[in-house]
């Protein structure tokens, strides 16, 4: 009887929320344009909501100060998952019954196997996060993927690792579904590379040691280690190996280039331990690019509604490439002439490819104006070129950054893309 119940539910929702979308699909009628952001906002994965933050809020500033989609403001919709692919689930069905959303920034990797498919069925555009590799030949029109799938980073880090001639890896994640879920990509990577995994260690979250986890470590001679976790569990761990005097270069999944992470990580091994040994895995980026410049005026304007230091949110390649991705959408729904998800979602790749007498722009406000003037677009972001796949997968070259406990680049190293994708 509860499940007849609570699907009787479900389906009530689901008209209630096809009825609205067709309510304000076209562009007359509502007076502002409904961008949902399905994150955790709460529960285990919250640690990360500010980088959603600065990129929703970022391009939210960025396309109002430049004139709005059709006239009309983007607002966002915050919808809190929790960090539970049934709360997620829930709570995407009550926005939709409730708002006129036409495109989201989520779910994350936790949430998105049982959220994606809703967001589908519904004809939302949805610039997904997550790094979930059944995404990798998606078939679903409506999803668009500008952050790296999961494997990428484990590629990313051991051709890296190769370069500088080692050969014996430790892999060291934590045993939460986060961590859990990047590491066989991590371990993909380093079979790829031909490199030799001498452990495979896992740590149980925010325990008060991890003495016999450490010794397991140092007896396997790793030459470099692989790792994500949260950044209580990263310090207590970190910190009682550097107590033993065994630090070596450490190479973190683009999931540790959060600030939290970084200074857990500092205050437990020293700051100029940090510098020396710690790397994270990122898209690469281009801070002379004049779309960076633009991006980093934005993130500046909303940063007040960000933590600081604001340095961390400068020139963040994670946070571009989903600023990017709403700039596109919205600029997808101009050339369309509609904010009606069906019809603009065709026209996505129109605005990010290259083409005979296109015009690049670099923002928003560029971008609307080439436009207006009858020209056709192709955007370039704060993250670089724009590269769809069929499967409407796009990430740039990616890189190897030596990082402040505040998340400003020290220093990058180049992967380039195809050299990567060879591996696959």
């Amino acid at each position: 009887m509860i499940r007849q119940m609570r699907g009787a539910w479900l389906a009530a929702c689901t008209a209630a929320a096809a009825l609205a979308l067709a309510s304000c699909g076209g562009s007359g009628g509502a007076k502002t344009v409904q961008f949902g952001q399905v994150a955790d906002f709460t529960g285990v994965g919250a640690a990360v909501i500010s980088y959603g933050n600065a990129a929703v809020l970022s391009s939210e500033y960025a396309i109002n100060a430049g004139g709005g989609i059709l006239g009309r403001k983007v607002v966002n919709v915050p919808i809190d998952t929790k960090s539970d692919p049934a709360d997620g689930l829930i709570a995407v069905d009550r926005a939709l019954a409730t708002h006129s959303i036409v495109a989201v920034n989520g779910p994350t990797t936790d949430t998105a196997p049982v959220v994606v498919p809703v967001l589908e069925r519904h004809h939302i555009i949805t610039l997904c996060p997550c790094g979930n590799p059944e995404f990798d030949h998606t078939s679903d029109p409506y999803f668009w993927r500008m952050v790296p799938p999961d494997p990428v980073g484990g590629e990313t880090m051991s051709l890296y690792a190769k370069q500088l001639g080692y050969t014996r890896v430790a892999a060291v994640f934590g045993t939460d579904a986060g961590s859990q879920g990047d590491l066989p990509g991590v371990l993909f990577g380093v079979r790829a590379a031909g490199l030799h995994l001498v452990a495979n260690i896992g740590l149980t979250p925010d325990q008060t040691s991890y003495r016999t986890q450490v010794e397991q470590l140092i007896a396997a001679r790793p030459q470099v280690i692989f790792t994500e976790s949260d950044g209580p569990t990263a310090a207590t761990f970190f910190g009682e190996l550097r107590q033993l005097g065994s630090l070596v270069p450490i190479f973190g999944t683009n999931a540790t280039l959060q600030t939290p992470y970084l200074k857990a990580v500092a205050s437990a091994i020293g700051t100029a331990n940090l510098a020396r040994y710690y790397m994270a895995e990122a898209n690469a980026n281009a801070p002379t690019s004049p779309a960076v410049a633009v991006y980093n005026q934005a993130v500046t304007k909303v940063s007040g509604k960000l933590p600081k230091p604001l340095a961390q949110w400068l020139n963040n390649s994670f946070v571009e490439a989903n600023y990017d991705g709403f700039i596109m959408i919205a600029l997808a729904m101009d050339a369309a002439h509609t904010t009606n998800p069906v019809v603009a979602n065709n026209w996505i790749p129109k605005v990010t490819e290259p083409g005979a007498g296109k015009t690049v722009v670099y923002s928003y406000a560029q971008g609307l104006a080439a436009l207006k003037a009858g020209k056709q677009i192709q955007y370039v972001g704060a993250a670089g070129p724009i590269r769809f796949d069929q499967w409407h997968n796009s990430f740039p070259d990616q890189a190897m950054q030596k990082v402040t406990p505040n998340g400003a680049v020290i220093s990058s190293v180049t992967i380039p893309a195809a050299e990567i994708q060879r591996l696959a």
